[in-house]
C-alpha cells in the first residue's frame, strides 16, 4: 500500500510519516499530536446520511491548505489527552473516498491510509485521511463552502470565496505566462519552423531556489528520470525516451534529442530534423519543461497537416509521471501548477481523420494555440497522472471532436 507524504503538523514542528501505530502511539507521548489547522483526530466515522454530509465538511475544511484526519483516537479535551481507541477498518477507506467523492462539490482527491494495531489482523486499526490541498479548493458542501479555523472547521464568507477564486485565476494566468516563457524560448529557429510544437512545464510552488543542486550535481535527478522515462509507453515518437542526451546547463540538467546543442537547433538544420526533436529539463527548484518539435505532421508527400493530439498526451503524461517521482523521491508534497501550451493549430484536424474518422465526428480546430492549465500536489501526480492529463488536454480534444477513449491508455491510473 501507498504510504502517506509527511505530514505537517504545524509551525516548529519535524513533519510526520506514520506507518504503524507505534508511529502514532509515539507521537501521543511525545505531545505531538494535538488538533490543529491541519490535524484533527476522530473517535470513529459514523454511518448514516447526516454523519456522511458531516465528514464530508471536515475533509473540504482542509482542501485549502491540507491536512490529515486521524480516525480511531479517543480525546479527553478536558484533560487534553489521546489515546488510540482501534476502529473496524474493513470497507472504512472505501467509504471515506466515496464520500468525498459524492458529497463534496466538486469530488474532493483524499487518500486513505490504513494502520492496523496488529498486523495479523489489518481490520482492526487506525485510519489516516490525507488531505491534499486541492487545486479547485474552496470546496462546497450542501451548498456552503468550508475552510479551516486554528483548530476546526468554519464556514467561510462570501468575500473569503471571492478571494481565493481570484488567487485561482491569478495562477492560470501565471501559467499562460510560462507557457509563453516556453513558446519564447523555443529551440527551433522561426526559419526552420514548419510544424506545430509542444510545451509542458510542472512547477513546485513551495520549494527553495537549490531544491535539487545538490541532487542534479550528484547525478541522482539524472537516474530517476531515467528510470521514469523507460516506464513510460513509446507509441509516438519523439517520445519522452528519445531525450537520451543529457547535459548540465545553467536551469539544471537536461535531457534532449541528440540534434540539439545548447538547447538550438542549428540552422543548417533540414525541415525533419524539427519533428525529431525533444528537451527535457529538470531546474534547480524541481522545474520540469517538456518541449517537442512534433505537434503537428502531414503523410509522406503531402502538405496537409493533422493534429497529433496522441503526442500532446504523450508528452503530458511523461511531464506528470517526471515531476510525480521527482516530489516523492526527494520530499516534496505540495502543489504543483501544471500547464501545456500547442502550437500552429488552427483549421487542423486530428489524427483520427487520417484513421477515416473524420465523419465520426472530428472537426478542424478552430484556434491558433491551445493553452491549459491546472494545479495537483504530489500525492495526486504519483497516483492519478492519469487524470491530470486528461484535464490538460480535454479541451483539446473536444475542440478536434475527438473522444476521450481514443487515448484511453494515457488517461488511466
Amino acid at each position: 500500500m501507498t504510504q502517506p507524504l509527511p505530514i505537517y503538523l504545524g509551525p516548529g514542528l519535524p513533519r510526520w510519516t506514520p506507518r504503524t501505530a507505534a508511529d502514532v502511539e509515539r507521537a501521543i507521548t511525545d505531545g505531538l499530536l494535538r488538533e490543529t489547522h491541519w490535524l484533527d483526530v476522530k473517535l470513529e466515522i459514523s454511518s448514516g446520511s447526516g454523519a456522511n454530509k458531516e465528514t464530508a465538511r471536515d475533509m473540504a475544511s482542509f482542501a485549502i491548505d491540507g491536512g490529515g484526519i486521524l480516525v480511531g483516537i479517543r480525546e479527553d479535551k478536558q484533560a487534553g489527552t489521546m489515546a488510540v481507541e482501534p476502529v473496524d477498518l474493513h470497507g472504512l477507506p472505501e467509504r471515506v473516498d466515496e464520500i468525498a467523492r459524492s458529497r463534496c462539490d466538486r469530488p474532493l482527491y483524499i487518500r486513505c491510509h490504513p494502520i492496523p494495531i496488529d498486523p495479523a489482523d489489518p481490520h482492526r486499526g487506525i485510519l489516516l485521511i490525507e488531505i491534499p490541498p486541492s487545486a479547485m479548493a474552496p470546496h462546497m458542501v450542501d451548498g456552503r463552502y468550508y475552510g479551516r479555523g486554528d483548530t476546526t472547521k468554519r464556514t467561510l464568507t462570501d468575500p473569503e470565496v471571492e478571494r481565493l477564486h481570484a488567487a485561482r485565476s491569478l495562477r492560470h494566468l501565471d501559467a499562460s505566462q510560462i507557457i509563453g516563457r516556453e513558446i519564447a524560448r523555443d529551440p527551433v529557429p522561426t526559419a526552420l519552423r514548419w510544424r506545430g510544437h509542444i510545451y509542458v512545464v510542472a512547477q513546485p510552488m513551495a520549494t527553495p531556489q537549490d531544491w535539487l543542486t545538490e541532487q542534479i550535481e550528484q547525478r541522482d535527478v539524472s537516474r530517476l528520470v531515467r528510470d521514469t522515462v523507460n516506464k513510460i509507453s513509446n507509441e509516438f515518437s519523439p517520445g519522452v525516451s528519445l531525450a537520451s542526451n543529457e547535459s548540465h546547463r545553467a536551469e539544471g540538467v537536461a535531457f534532449s534529442s541528440y540534434s540539439l546543442s545548447a538547447r538550438q537547433l542549428p540552422e543548417s538544420s533540414d525541415r525533419d530534423l524539427e519533428g525529431r526533436t525533444v528537451d527535457i529539463e529538470v531546474g534547480d527548484d524541481g522545474r520540469v519543461t517538456a518541449f517537442c518539435g512534433r505537434a503537428t505532421d502531414s503523410r509522406p508527400g503531402e502538405q496537409e497537416q493533422f493534429v497529433l493530439d496522441i503526442g500532446v498526451a504523450h508528452h503530458v503524461r511523461g511531464t506528470v509521471e517526471i515531476a510525480a517521482a521527482l516530489g516523492s523521491t526527494f520530499g516534496y508534497g505540495g502543489r504543483w501548477l501544471l500547464a501545456v501550451g500547442v502550437t500552429g493549430l488552427q483549421g487542423r484536424y486530428s489524427t483520427a481523420a487520417l484513421d477515416g474518422l473524420r465523419s465520426g465526428g472530428t472537426q478542424p480546430f478552430t484556434t491558433e494555440q491551445y493553452t491549459e492549465s491546472t494545479e495537483a500536489v504530489t500525492a495526486e501526480l504519483r497516483d492519478r497522472p492519469g487524470a491530470i492529463t486528461h484535464r490538460l488536454v480535454r479541451r483539446l480534444m473536444r475542440g478536434l471532436g475527438v473522444t476521450g477513449d481514443r487515448y484511453a491508455d494515457l488517461f488511466k491510473d
